[in-house]
């Protein structure tokens, strides 16, 4: 690929600045707007996976500090979730360097436009509910597939595993937030691992990505917690209609 220009750089450390605060409200989904517009600006969709998973453990670990007042429910649970992570993140470097370009696009965009209806659908995250063990053990089933996805597509799709945590383990918005980035840390570190040496992580954007999407997953984390859960559930559906139709359409 021909190196992104300063101007190229600007608009999308500017975007992803944004995009960074609505990400770090609703616990994920900035990448919905951020990796299509890697891709969009000429690096591949592996590249753009890759520098994705860096800018996700930065903004992790600001979210995190932003939501430290929020109380984990069950640390049993965080602990099975954190361990799928580890091992899904271990594996995902070998399928993030096979990634072909019209294929990603298009089988992303059609994952977002058919999640839409699902969360206009399902009311889940206001409050904590307690589902039985047989829906908690489908639910871990249902996250190792969400972060499988997750980790080999990026593009925000942390959204899916948000929406498991509150439809099939009963969490709530703010709960499942933090319980999502504990596992990212995990997850995202792993798969950065595994990709130093593949030499996919074009820096000059990854190094940016990291300070800005930081600082915009911290001041949207604040946000959260000050609007509450139903604040939260409101902000995932226009990121994941517009990036759906870029994909679809370019």
């Amino acid at each position: 690929m021909d190196a992104i220009s300063t101007n190229e750089l600007v608009i999308y450390l500017a975007v992803s600045f944004v995009v960074s605060i609505f990400g770090g409200i609703a616990g994920g989904g900035g990448g919905f707007i951020t990796t299509p517009l890697l891709i969009f600006l000429g690096l591949t969709p592996a590249q753009s996976v890759a520098v994705g998973k860096l800018a996700g453990f930065s903004i992790s670990v600001t979210s995190l500090i932003g939501l430290r007042k929020v109380k984990i429910g069950s640390k049993k649970e965080l602990i099975i979730i954190m361990a799928i992570a580890l091992i899904i993140g271990l594996l995902a470097p070998f399928v993030i360097k096979t990634l072909d370009d019209e294929v990603y696009k298009r089988l992303l965009g059609i994952l977002l436009l058919v999640m839409i209806p699902i969360l206009l659908y399902k009311k889940v995250g206001i409050k904590t509910t307690y589902p039985s063990r047989l829906k908690k053990i489908f639910g871990y089933f249902l996250i190792s597939i969400s972060m499988s996805l997750l980790a080999v597509f990026s593009g925000g799709l942390g959204v899916l595993v948000n929406i498991v945590m509150m439809g099939f383990l009963g969490m709530t918005a703010l709960v499942a937030s933090v319980t999502k980035r504990y596992s990212q840390l995990i997850l995202n570190g792993s798969v950065a691992i595994g990709l130093l040496s593949s030499g996919l992580i074009y820096w000059p954007v990854a190094i940016g990505a990291m300070l800005t999407v930081g600082l915009g997953g911290y001041i949207g984390a604040r946000l959260a917690f000050k609007k509450g859960d139903s604040f939260v559930m409101g902000v995932f559906i226009v990121l994941m209609f517009i990036s759906a139709a870029w994909l679809l359409i370019s």
